[in-house]
């Protein structure tokens, strides 16, 4: 059996497609082409049918193109990637959750070579999300990273990246999806905007000259985006935080405070930095009891005479399900000194093994079985739990527990070295009971080895009596 040769095979295609004489989209004929240039090799009994062969898939491609111009619900399934969200989605698997709710601008800028379309825009009140293309005569230096300048009237409008993604169609042409979100919350339901690109591969190069300026009305109307005032002060030990309103979309929950927080002074390495002492986070539960997953924070204060931090803060989590009737936010205190502890437990083969994590949570592994192909692991976590996705546990084997003790618990460098990371490849979760059931799937473990659930613990306390029900009834 001979291999038949890859780049002349996909070369006498290409050049039958090109010959094709039918009125046919350039983004369905580029994919075309992208995908031929990364056939995998196929073995054929004799090189001598190369050209037959290469006749039968250019009359497939007629084929399909036949379709197309025939079928318009048949091929808007094809995964093309067009300047959508959902061909984006559809082609690179990102942007579904825009998909619902996009509208159409169509804005086309020009500035010396380049040319810039923005299709799609999605604007839940929270997030702006834009589906664009990029053409190029010159081509491109690098995948495209769209970091703009975002005005409404004189204002500069704060932002956080959220995602930059997308694909070359050719060359020439890249077709991407950016999304922004104004955690600030410095950005109205309505609005009108001004959207600048001054480069197109995330470098900040100034304000000026203002290279591709697009102008358009962002409305969230229809999006689900609903604010509650809560106003709810939280005072431990000597510091004191006040949450002061929630905000819902359907693709991110926001909670703002206020905070006013002892200052602890770094004595151990005799330098003049500070840190807060305290940080106040929370676990949010629907009315199912189900968590939204956190996706990040941030926030600013000022230093009052090296003894206190005055400043306000948010804490992002995503949308909650339309069907939710109220949510629970539970506060959570950390302590800012970075102390923690690895907690660790041999699994029990023959019945449960428990691990606690402060007077609160438990994670209890119910079972674990040993198979051909994988290794499975039934788990149930009691109490909260920040995400779904990720329980942020770890299983080791023998091997590196005892290099981990052998080092004075971590501390040497390297001490990891040599050592099998074992990767979770799925998190399943099973609903709940008297806490979250999940299933673990791992590689095919040896059998014969002890393995360990390990779980880092930053010494939280969860502030149970100050927890609140928020009414989404409005």
């Amino acid at each position: 059996m001979n291999n038949y040769e890859n780049d002349k095979f996909n070369k006498v295609i290409k050049d039958k497609v090109n010959d094709i004489k039918i009125d046919i989209p350039d983004t369905l004929k580029n994919n075309i082409l992208k995908t031929l240039d990364e056939l995998p090799e196929r073995k054929i009994k004799k090189k001598s049918k190369l050209k037959n062969i290469s006749k039968v898939a250019a009359i497939i491609i007629v084929g399909i193109l036949t379709l197309n111009t025939f079928m318009p619900a048949y091929a808007e399934s094809l995964p093309i990637i067009g300047a959508t969200f959902k061909s984006i989605n559809d082609a690179i698997g990102v942007g579904d959750q825009y998909i619902k709710g996009a509208k159409d601008i169509n804005i086309t800028k020009k500035y010396e070579d380049i040319t810039m379309t923005i299709k799609n825009i999605y604007y839940d009140g929270v997030e702006l999300a834009i589906a664009y293309e990029l053409k190029s005569e010159s081509g491109f230096d690098d995948k495209p990273i769209i970091f703009p300048i975002i005005k409404s009237g004189f204002k500069n409008i704060n932002y956080k990246n959220e995602e930059n993604d997308g694909e070359f169609i050719d060359e020439n042409t890249y077709v991407g999806l950016a999304s922004y979100a104004f955690t600030e919350n410095e950005l109205s339901d309505k609005a009108k905007i001004e959207f600048i690109v001054n480069d197109l591969y995330g470098n900040w190069v100034g304000s000026y000259p203002k290279k591709l300026k697009f102008k358009f009305s962002i409305d969230s109307k229809d999006m689900g985006k609903e604010e509650y005032e809560v106003n709810k002060e939280i005072k431990y030990d000597d510091s004191m935080f006040k949450i002061n309103e929630l905000i819902t979309s359907k693709l991110n929950t926001i909670i703002y405070l206020d905070t006013d927080i002892e200052l602890l002074k770094d004595t151990e390495n005799n330098s003049e930095n500070f840190w807060e002492k305290y940080t106040l986070k929370f676990f949010i539960q629907d009315d199912k009891g189900l968590p939204l997953s956190m996706i990040g924070g941030s926030g600013r204060g000022k230093n009052v005479n090296d003894e206190r931090v005055k400043g306000n803060y948010y804490w992002r989590y995503e949308g909650i399900p339309e069907e939710t009737k109220s949510m629970t936010i539970i506060p959570v205190i950390s302590k800012s000194d970075y102390s923690r502890e690895l907690m660790m437990k041999k699994i029990n083969r023959n019945g449960e093994t428990a691990i606690k994590i402060g007077d609160e949570q438990e994670y209890i592994i119910k079972n674990i079985e040993f198979k051909e192909d994988k290794t499975v692991i039934e788990v149930k976590v009691k109490k909260y739990i920040y995400r779904l996705e990720n329980l942020e546990v770890e299983i080791w084997d023998e091997d590196k527990i005892n290099k981990y003790k052998n080092s004075n618990n971590g501390q040497e460098e390297d001490w990891y070295k040599d050592t099998m990371d074992i990767e979770i490849l799925e998190t399943k979760f099973n609903g709940i009971d008297d806490g979250y059931n999940f299933t673990l799937t791992l590689p095919a473990l040896d059998k014969n080895k002890e393995y360990f659930i390990t779980k880092m613990s930053s010494g939280d306390k969860i502030l149970e009596e100050e927890k609140i029900t928020i009414n989404l009834d409005k």
